[in-house]
C-alpha cells in the first residue's frame, strides 16, 4: 500500500499543535498517513510577521530564506508529500516549504496576513471569502469516542459506581475570551449542579482548569455539597488530567464558555454538550459566531447562568462531520485519493 508521507510543524503550543495532531488523526482514518512532526520556532518574530507575507508574494527566492530564518529541533527537515500545521507563528514555514518541495500544505487558523490560496487548503471556522478556504463545522480534535468510553468504564469501575448510574459532567474555564466569572457567576454554577441533581437524581463529574484560579475555585467548593459529586478535580490543590475519563464516563457534559478547546471536545465526545454563559459575557464577535454555529447546527445548547433551564439535545455524530470535511478536503487535494485505505 502506498502512504503519504506528512509533516507536522509545531510551534509548542497545544492548543495549536493538538488541532494538526487531530486532523492527521482524521486522515489517518481514511488515507495511509505516515506522520513526522517538529518542532519548529519562528526567529525575528515581530519582524517576520511584517515582512514574511510581502517577501513571499513577490521574491522567488524568499521561500529558502524564509525556510532559513525558523529554527528546527529536527535539522534538516525531512521533506515529505504534504505539510501540515497550525498556529500563525508555523504559516510562513508552511508556505515556504509547500512551494520550496512543491507539495500541498494545509493549515488551521488565522493566516497572519497570508492569503487562503497561499495553501493547498486553509481550514477555519470562519469564511475568509478566499479560495482554498474550507469552513469546518469543528476543529479538529484528537478525541476518539470509542476510546473516551473506554476510559469512561475504567474511571466508573475505579469509582466503583454501577454502570446504569447515570451521570452529569462539569468543565470549568476562568477568566478569559471576554468572559469573566465573579462570586455571584460561582453561586450560579453551584445551583445549577444542585437543581441539577435533585432534578434529575445525578451526580456529578467536576473538574476545573488551569485557569479557574485558586479563589473561584474555593469558592465552588464550599458552595456544592461533596454527596453530588461522583468525582473531582480540583486543579489548583491536586492537578489531574480526567477530561477524557469524565467525557467517556457522563451522559450529559456542561462545559463554560470561554474554553473553545473544551467545547470543541466536548461535542466531538459524541454526548449531549450545553454551554454555560456567565452574565458577564462580552466575547469577540468571532468567537461569538463560532459559537452561534455550534448552536444553529445543533451541536450544543446554550444555557445562561442567571437562567439556566432543562436542556433537551441529542448527541452528536461526529463521523458525519469528519466525512463531510474529509470529502471537502479532497476536493482541494485530489492527492489524497490515492492513498485511500481500502474499505473507507
Amino acid at each position: 500500500m502506498r502512504r503519504l508521507h506528512v509533516l507536522l510543524l509545531s510551534d509548542g503550543l497545544d492548543g495549536h499543535v493538538n488541532q494538526a495532531r487531530g486532523l492527521v488523526a482524521w486522515l489517518s482514518e481514511r488515507y495511509a498517513i505516515e506522520c513526522v512532526e517538529v518542532d519548529v520556532r519562528l526567529r525575528f518574530r515581530a519582524i517576520a510577521r511584517l515582512s514574511f507575507p510581502s517577501l513571499l508574494r513577490n521574491v522567488r527566492w524568499a521561500s529558502g530564506l524564509i525556510v532559513g530564518l525558523y529554527k528546527s529541533f529536527k535539522a534538516p527537515l525531512p521533506r515529505s508529500q504534504l505539510i501540515v500545521s497550525a498556529g500563525g507563528n508555523t504559516s510562513f514555514l508552511n508556505v515556504a516549504l509547500g512551494r520550496k518541495w512543491r507539495v500541498p500544505n494545509v493549515f488551521l487558523g488565522s493566516k497572519r496576513r497570508l492569503r487562503s490560496d497561499d495553501f493547498a487548503a486553509h481550514l477555519t471556522l470562519e469564511p475568509t471569502g478566499e479560495p482554498n478556504n474550507i469552513v469546518m463545522m469543528l476543529a479538529p480534535t484528537l478525541v476518539n469516542p470509542e476510546d473516551l468510553r473506554q476510559k469512561g468504564r475504567d474511571l466508573r469501575l475505579a469509582l466503583n459506581l454501577s454502570a446504569d448510574e447515570k451521570l452529569n459532567m462539569l468543565a470549568v474555564g476562568g477568566d478569559g475570551a471576554g468572559y469573566q466569572y465573579d462570586s455571584k457567576a460561582v453561586q450560579q454554577l453551584a445551583q445549577l449542579l444542585i437543581w441539577e441533581h435533585e432534578r434529575t437524581g445525578k451526580r456529578w463529574l467536576l473538574t476545573t482548569s488551569r485557569r479557574t484560579g485558586a479563589d473561584l475555585e474555593k469558592q465552588l467548593r464550599q458552595s456544592i455539597p461533596p454527596t453530588i459529586l461522583a468525582d473531582s478535580v480540583w486543579w489548583s490543590e491536586n492537578p489531574r488530567k480526567a477530561m477524557s475519563a469524565y467525557l467517556g464516563a457522563a451522559d450529559q457534559v456542561f462545559i463554560t464558555a470561554d474554553s473553545m478547546s473544551m467545547i470543541a471536545e466536548a461535542i466531538a465526545s459524541e454526548k449531549p454538550s450545553v454551554v454555560l454563559v456567565p452574565e458577564r459575557a462580552c466575547p469577540t464577535e468571532r468567537y461569538q459566531e463560532a459559537l452561534d454555529k455550534f448552536f444553529n447546527a445543533k451541536l450544543a445548547v446554550k444555557s445562561d447562568l442567571i437562567d439556566p433551564r432543562p436542556c433537551s439535545i441529542s448527541p452528536v455524530h461526529l463521523r458525519d462531520i469528519k466525512d463531510h470535511f474529509l470529502c471537502e478536503l479532497e476536493q482541494l487535494l485530489p492527492v489524497l485519493a490515492d492513498y485511500r485505505v481500502s474499505g473507507t
